[in-house]
């Protein structure tokens, strides 16, 4: 007769319950989207102003653009779905460049503190900093 095993200590059950390192890998962002009823004016707002890089595109339908690493998709509004809203803030070392481009358009900016903001066709506010800055 086999003698019973006794149960495994708490030190045994905390490292038995964790996930191995190859779990513990962290999510990746492959790709925000932004609903958008005004899909050509947006997608040539972040391409022209903002100097995104266009990666697909299926014209006045959706665009994959890629903007400092992050992965946005421009998708024209259909079956009722509704705009997408959001702050998007984004750094850059010389943006008076941006800033120019902005005002010569007649795009509306102000700046407080370390942003400057305006907003994209549909309303989207864009907050341009000279570098990340911790949001609070």
């Amino acid at each position: 007769m086999t003698p019973p095993s006794s149960p495994p200590s708490e030190v045994e059950r905390d490292t038995a319950d964790r996930p191995s390192a190859a779990e513990r890998v962290a999510p990746q962002c492959y790709s925000v989207t932004l609903f958008t009823h005004h899909w050509k004016a947006v997608r040539n707002f972040y391409v022209e102003i903002l100097s995104a890089t266009v990666v697909s595109e299926r014209e006045g339908r959706s665009c994959e653009l890629e903007m400092g690493g992050l992965p946005l998709n421009l998708r024209q509004c259909e079956n009722g779905e509704m705009v997408t809203f959001l702050h998007l803030y984004v750094s850059i070392k010389d943006r008076e460049a941006v800033l120019n481009k902005l005002r010569n358009r007649g795009i509306i900016v102000t700046c407080v503190g370390p942003y400057c903001n305006f907003r994209d066709p549909e309303g989207r506010v864009i907050k341009l900093s000279e570098a990340k800055t911790v949001v609070s």
